[in-house]
């Protein structure tokens, strides 16, 4: 069904944040777009009303830079805007990145949103005894704010081992130490967990090349590539819809006790 299992079954889960917890993607957008009006008022109309596309799109990779650890925040966020600004056929100021921060991280505690399975699959997991930790490419204090802004950063605190963002270790994912440091925040060996997330080459690709089971989530509006519906299915996975069609494909295909979700089952 499309999830690739763990080689010894599932036994703890690792959940990607941004677009798996919470659709950053459509805050991102709806901010940057805003930012972009606000500083650059007169720009082309229609480059502004797709600014923020732009701006989460990144087609330079300073984000993939910032992961590798080739730069820090703040010069990864100045590099995007600039690039922005160039899109947009206008020079960034000095103060403009700076500008930019206040106004996009605004426009983004206007628009984060929590999606509606992730904590009734937190419980899920819990209740069937698989400790369940977060991997995430952003930073500590941008990932810690998101999930206040949120509301999830309680149920994160009760339900999960913890969170590991690119910070701890001074790279991101899909380097095989950030998934191998996650899993031993479960307790488990790589070959017992899955990892879930949205983003195929760093996500569910790079936990298969660590020796992670993994599943690849895109939520409904997300855009489907050709090439890389292609590229999944040569690794045994399809795109689902979401946490709970996760779970529900994982426990199908065989793994873990027969335990149903919700069912009160003492945790580990």
């Amino acid at each position: 069904m499309g999830v690739v299992l763990p080689g010894a079954g599932v036994r703890g889960v690792l959940l990607d944040v941004d677009d798996t917890l919470i659709g950053t993607r459509a805050a991102m957008v709806a901010a940057g777009a805003a930012a972009a009006q606000a500083i650059w008022p007169g720009a082309d109309p229609a480059r502004l009303a797709a600014a923020g596309h732009r701006f989460r799109a990144d087609p330079a990779g300073h984000f993939r830079a910032y992961t590798r650890g080739a730069c820090d925040f703040p010069t990864m966020r100045a590099r995007r805007v600039a690039d922005v600004a160039g899109w947009l056929g206008v020079k960034a100021g000095p103060d403009d990145a700076s500008l930019w921060n206040t106004l996009f991280e605004q426009g983004m505690a206007q628009h984060l949103t929590v999606f509606d399975d992730v904590l009734t699959t937190l419980v899920a997991c819990r209740d069937r005894g698989w400790p369940v930790a977060l991997l995430t490419n952003s930073s500590r204090p941008y990932t810690e704010r998101k999930l206040r802004i949120t509301g999830l950063a309680a149920h994160v605190s009760e339900l999960t081992a913890g969170v590991v963002t690119k910070d701890t270790l001074g790279v991101g994912k899909p380097a095989p130490a950030v998934f191998h440091h996650a899993c031993a925040l479960l307790d488990e060996d790589a070959s017992a967990v899955l990892h879930v997330g949205d983003e195929l080459d760093v996500d569910p690709l790079a936990a298969l090349d660590a020796g992670l089971g993994a599943a690849w989530l895109r939520r409904p509006g997300y855009p489907h590539d050709p090439g890389e519906l292609t590229v999944a299915r040569g690794r045994g996975l399809a795109p689902l819809a979401g946490l709970e069609e996760v779970l529900a494909a994982a426990t199908t295909q065989g793994s873990g006790p027969s335990v149903g979700f919700g069912s009160g089952a003492a945790a580990r």
